[in-house]
C-alpha cells in the first residue's frame, strides 16, 4: 500500500479524479458488496417512515446545524 500512496501523492488533481472515477466504476459493478445488509435494511426502514409521513427530510445545512448543537 505505501507504493500506491506514494504514486497518488505524485499525481495531478486531474489524474486523481480520473483514478477515482475508474475505482468508482469498478466498484459499481459489484453493488451487492457496496451496501452492507444492515445498511440496506436501514435505508428501507427510513424510506418507509418517509412514505408513511412519520419522518420528513430536512435540508443538509439544517441537519449539520442540529448535529453541531448536540
Amino acid at each position: 500500500m505505501p507504493r500506491i500512496k506514494e504514486a497518488i501523492n505524485q499525481m495531478s488533481v486531474e489524474e486523481k479524479f480520473s483514478v477515482m472515477d475508474y475505482i468508482w466504476a469498478s466498484l459499481s459493478t459489484e453493488t451487492e458488496k457496496l451496501i452492507p445488509a444492515w445498511h440496506e435494511r436501514e435505508l428501507k426502514a427510513t424510506e418507509a417512515r418517509v412514505t408513511a409521513g412519520v419522518e420528513r427530510p430536512i435540508p443538509w445545512e439544517s441537519a449539520k446545524a442540529i448535529l453541531r448543537e448536540s
